[in-house]
């Protein structure tokens, strides 16, 4: 039997910095193994997120707000909302460390995930890029290639719908955890911390909660149509 240990502990945002601490995290299951989820009813749909970057690897860095950061507090609300609609959920991170790209996918693979969602935040050279967008991989297998494409146009739909942000579309990627995964797989870019004003937004708690729980919604609704 695997062993589990119960972690509870508040999230929060730092009104200084960016995202979460690594001191801060959600209530979480931890499996030895390094999966990091409750396993609930065997019969719901089990779902990853893939929280982007940890530990040494920063991802974007502006103005002292990490990608790291803030992609870790958005997967701890999503894993919330999702238990809360019923699902299971396995994290790939639930703090700061860093985890290498095919172990990410790995956790998926061996877990039969029905669905891999991956959650980073953006960065460009201009101070002007704003907006949303997700990525799947489209080769391989037709099926995962349509479920990937369907998943991304229900979650950015409650995206733009739910935050109001400019959309910046649907994209193909060639990402390692979205193409190595055997689930359908998306990758959500959900702002720029580049963008002085979308970088405001994105450390507010209230707009984290929004974007999790529409990447939520998205999910439940890829489910149930």
């Amino acid at each position: 039997m695997k062993l589990l240990v119960f972690i509870t502990a508040f999230l929060a945002l730092a009104l200084t910095g960016c995202g979460t601490s690594s001191k801060n995290y959600s209530d979480v299951a931890i499996e030895t193994h390094g999966f990091y989820g409750p396993w609930g009813d065997k019969h719901m749909p089990l779902v990853v997120i893939d929280a982007g970057h940890g530990g040494f690897d920063l991802g974007a860095c502006h103005a002292s707000c990490e990608e790291k950061d803030l992609a870790l507090t958005t997967s701890l609300l999503l894993k919330r909302y999702l238990n809360e609609k019923g699902y299971r959920v396995i994290l790939t991170r639930n703090r700061d460390v860093f985890i290498p790209l095919k172990e990410r996918a790995a956790m998926a693979n061996e877990a039969k995930s029905k669905l891999f969602v991956s959650i980073h935040y953006n960065a460009a050279q201009s101070t002007n890029a704003e907006g949303i967008e997700v990525y799947y991989f489209n080769k391989g297998d037709h099926l995962r290639i349509e479920s990937s494409k369907k998943l991304a146009s229900d979650v950015l739909s409650k995206l733009l719908h739910r935050t109001g942000a400019p959309s910046r579309g649907i994209k193909h990627g060639n990402f390692l955890v979205i193409r190595e995964t055997k689930m359908p797989a998306i990758l959500i870019e959900g702002g720029f911390i580049t963008s002085p004003k979308e970088r405001a937004i994105l450390k507010s708690r209230d707009y984290q909660e929004e974007i999790a729980q529409a990447v939520a919604e998205g999910i439940d609704h890829y489910f149930k149509i």
